[in-house]
């Protein structure tokens, strides 16, 4: 081969080791795809994610205020701030997404249940795009009952008295209202809405809450949805 053969040879493969600008949009074009699909893919695992971590949080909330209702021998409660003040920063950040333990304090001397509710422990809050639905649980799943609501303060301060909406468990750990169901649902909740607002995958979940106090996670999650 000659000197000349071997010059023209290396430069068209130094010319070859680049790619050509059809070669270059066309693997743009096909990263810009994936990209998309892949981000559609993240955010609904995002959503499930947050629904499966929100109910798993509340099933152990409910069976520590029957733990606490039996261990303590007094009455305690389950309660979902339900105040729509969007104007308050602080009651749009609590609003069917924060949850406390109360409980009626018993006199030490005595034994006696007084009247009043007083916070059992730190409150817990759902997800982000995580509700409690009001609309979709009941107080008995087959009168679909409204769930019950109260005044609670859930804080500090004076201005903390709120409505709510509780679940009860009487000394003995029995839910005073047997067969109710706790909902879930996803979705964003716009200024001044009652309920957040979200696409056809609109998620649901759920459990109910047996005569014993003991929750059963509801499997078929199909019949929740009161927009069909």
């Amino acid at each position: 081969m000659s000197i000349n053969m071997v010059h023209e040879y290396s430069q068209k493969s130094l010319f070859r080791k680049g790619f050509s600008l059809v070669e270059l949009l066309a693997v743009m074009a096909v990263i810009a795809i994936l990209l998309s699909l892949a981000s559609v893919g993240v955010s609904r695992i995002g959503k499930s994610q947050g629904l499966t971590s929100g109910l798993s949080i509340t099933e152990a909330f409910f069976s520590q205020a029957r733990a606490l209702a039996v261990g303590q021998g007094t009455f305690t409660r389950v309660v979902i701030h339900s105040k729509l003040d969007d104007q308050n920063e602080l009651d749009r950040r609590r609003y069917r997404k924060m949850m406390m333990i109360m409980q009626r304090e018993v006199d030490e001397d005595t034994g006696e249940l007084g009247q009043e509710w007083v916070s059992a422990g730190q409150p817990i809050f759902l997800p982000d795009q995580v509700y409690y639905s009001p609309e979709l649980s009941s107080d008995d799943v087959q009168d679909r009952g409204i769930i019950e609501e109260g005044i609670h303060r859930m804080g500090p301060n004076p201005e903390d008295q709120v409505n709510s909406y509780f679940y009860e468990f009487n000394p003995q750990g029995v839910c005073t209202t047997p067969g109710s169901s706790f909902i879930l649902e996803t979705g964003s909740r716009p200024p001044n809405s009652e309920r957040p607002v979200s696409g056809p995958r609109r998620k649901f979940g759920g459990f109910m809450i047996a005569r014993n106090g003991r929750t059963l996670l509801i499997r078929d999650t199909s019949k929740l949805d009161d927009t069909q």
